[in-house]
This record gives C-alpha cells, structure tokens and sequence, in this order.
C-alpha cells in the first residue's frame, strides 16, 4: 500500500508592510511618517492603494503611544482633527493611562503635502458611563446632557484640554481585538 503524498498549500503571498508601502508612495521624496510606521503597523487596518488615500489604526495602545511621542517631531505633535485634542495630549493620555485610554485615527502617506499622524479619537476603558449600547448624541439630541458630562469627566481624568469642543460621537464600544468595554470618543 503506498501512502499519498501529503498535500501542501502554496505559501501565502508576501503582504507588502506599511514601511514598503510608505517608500513606494513616496517615491524617493522625504517622508517624516516613515520614521514611525514599526510602531502603528501593528494596528493599522489595510494600506492606501495610492497616495491620495489614507489609512487607517485603531486601538493604538499605551506603549506605542509613549514611543510615538519620543519618535514624532515636535511640531507635528501639535496636529489635531478638527476640534479634538492635539495629537500631544491623546498620546500623553494613553501613555500615562496604558490600560485605560486607546487611539484611533488615521495616516496620510506621502507624496501628499498634508502627510501625518491624525489622532480622531480615543477609547476609554472602564469609565462610568450609561448602559451597554448606549449612543449619546454630542449635538443637541437625546443624550446630549449625558454625552456632555461623560466627555468633561473623560477630558478633566486624562488631561485632555486643548480640544477645542467636545466630540461628535460619543458611543459605547466593545473592543473586537481584547472584548473589553469602553467608551469610543470620535471628532469628525
């Protein structure tokens, strides 16, 4: 009796890394995002297909967010999504609070002028807050009051206070990647 061959499956395609990516768009111009790609490659969700695109990170943990503010240059820590906080203060916050404050937000590449780091947001753990499911309205709607109060309390525990106005949603999120529980604050 002779035994089959075993059946291998071919190896998976090379993913390209965000830093290849980066080298590609840029297309031998300087880029200053390429210097920080090692640490937000892990929690990047895809790569820009060309550089008008931008991508998108979430969950960006507290340690990462410590070696981001030794790594980026000063004056782009400054940078922030419309009214939120600067880039500064959300990753001081998730650095100072590992187990309790996470960012999302999102990287242009370059060639393009405006090439960054976006902080839209955060995801604060173990925060008292309304119910499970709960979306608070940031305007004028049903919850608003509540929304309101939870984001003073979040920016006055983290030091959040540069945001020039408090974010647009305001939601209670499971995290996909640890099932935790927390509040997800976004500025649109």
């Amino acid at each position: 009796m002779t035994t089959p061959a075993p059946t291998t499956r071919p190896p998976e395609p090379r993913r390209e890394t965000l830093a290849e990516c980066w080298t590609r768009l840029a297309a031998g111009r300087p880029s200053w995002t390429l210097d920080v790609l090692d640490v937000l490659e892990p929690h990047v969700l895809g790569r820009p297909a060309d550089a008008r695109d931008v991508v998108r990170y979430r969950d960006l943990p507290g340690a990462a967010a410590a070696q981001l503010l030794r790594r980026v240059p000063p004056a782009r820590l400054a940078d922030r999504q419309n009214a939120a906080p600067s880039l500064a203060s959300v990753l001081t916050a998730a650095a100072r609070h590992p187990n309790l404050v996470e960012v999302h937000g999102y990287l242009v590449p370059p060639p393009r002028e405006d090439e960054r780091i976006a902080a839209e947001g955060i995801v604060v753990h173990d925060h008292p807050g309304p119910g499970a499911g709960t979306c608070l309205d940031a305007g004028d709607g049903p919850g608003a009051e509540e929304g309101a109060a939870l984001w003073a309390r979040v920016q006055a525990r983290f030091g959040l206070d540069d945001a020039r106005g408090g974010p647009q949603v305001v939601r209670r999120r499971t995290c996909p990647r640890t099932g935790r529980a927390g509040w997800y604050l976004w500025w649109t």
